[in-house]
C-alpha cells in the first residue's frame, strides 16, 4: 500500500547522503523553504535509509546516488514496491539526465540550489495529491545497471505532472524562451518547463539533429531541404537551418544515401 498524504498533511522526507554537510544543507533549505516537508530522517547509508524507510514510512525520499557502501539504486533494489517518492540528488549530471529520461519523478544536481529544489518539490505536490507512486521506479533501476541500453521514450515534465512519448513520435523541438515545445505526429504540440538544451543532451543523438539554436528535429521525419535554409517536415512543420548546423546536417545526408 502506498504511504499517502491528505491535503495539508506533511509530507514525511528522507534525506540519504553519505555526506554530512550535504545532508545539512539539504534539511536547512528544507526547513526554509519548503514548510510542507516533514524531514524524519537524515541517512548517511543505504543500510541505514533501509531501517528509517520501513520504520517511519516516509512519502518522500532525497536519494543521493552515488554512496560508498551501497548506491542509492542499491537502496531501491531493496523494495518492491517501491511505494515512496523519489528525487534523485547528484554531482554528476549523467545520471541525473538518464534518471529523468528513465521516469524518474526529478532529481537535483549538486550543489543544491534554492529554486530548483523548490520547484522540484513544487512539482511533486501539485501533481501528486495524493502520493501516487511511478509503477515503473524498478525499471529505472534496471536500466542504470545495463548502461548500454536505450530508451525509445522521452518523460516530458510540466505542471500537470509528466508524460511519455514515444522519441519517433516526436518531429520536432523548438525553443521557447526558457520553455520548449514539442510537436507532435499527432500533429498536437506539448510544452515543457525544461529548455531545449537539456533536451539536447537526454534525446537520442542518432534519431534527432540540432540545426538551429531553436530547433531539433526527427530526422526520420524530413521531407525537404530548401536552398533557402529551411527543412520541411511532416505535418508541414518548417525549421530554419543555421550557417553553424549546415555542414552536419548536409553530411549527413550524403553519408546515408552513399551506404542506401
Amino acid at each position: 500500500m502506498s504511504h499517502r498524504t491528505e491535503i495539508g498533511q506533511k509530507i514525511k522526507t528522507i534525506i540519504v547522503d553519505d555526506e554530512q554537510p550535504s545532508r545539512e544543507v539539504l534539511a536547512n533549505f528544507i526547513r526554509e523553504y519548503c514548510p510542507r516537508l516533514q524531514v524524519v530522517a537524515e541517512c548517511n547509508s543505504a543500510k541505514n535509509a533501509f531501517k528509517a524507510i520501513v520504520e517511519t514510512k516516509p512519502n518522500l525520499v532525497f536519494l543521493d546516488i552515488e554512496m560508498p557502501k551501497g548506491s542509492g539504486f542499491d537502496l531501491l533494489r531493496m523494495f518492491n514496491p517501491i511505494n515512496f517518492q523519489v528525487i534523485f540528488v547528484t554531482a554528476y549530471s549523467q545520471y541525473a539526465v538518464d534518471a529523468f529520461r528513465f521516469a524518474a519523478v526529478d532529481y537535483l544536481l549538486k550543489p543544491i540550489k534554492i529554486a530548483e529544489l523548490v520547484e522540484s518539490v513544487e512539482r511533486i505536490e501539485k501533481a501528486l495529491k495524493p502520493f501516487d507512486i511511478l509503477d515503473n521506479l524498478l525499471d529505472i533501476v534496471d536500466n542504470f545497471s545495463n548502461p548500454k541500453s536505450k530508451s525509445d521514450t522521452l518523460i516530458v515534465s510540466d505542471s500537470k505532472g509528466f508524460t511519455v512519448l514515444k522519441m519517433a513520435d516526436i518531429v520536432m523541438l523548438k525553443a521557447e524562451g526558457y520553455c520548449t515545445t514539442l510537436f507532435l505526429s499527432s500533429d498536437t504540440t506539448l510544452t515543457s518547463s525544461r529548455n531545449l538544451q537539456y533536451y539536447e543532451e537526454i534525446i537520442n543523438q542518432q534519431l534527432f539533429m540540432r540545426v538551429h539554436h531553436s530547433y531539433i528535429i526527427n530526422l526520420n521525419h524530413v521531407l525537404q531541404y530548401t536552398y533557402q535554409e529551411e527543412i520541411i517536415l511532416t505535418n508541414n512543420l518548417r525549421c530554419s537551418l543555421s550557417r553553424a548546423h549546415k555542414k552536419t546536417f548536409k553530411d549527413f545526408y550524403k553519408n546515408r544515401n552513399h551506404v542506401e
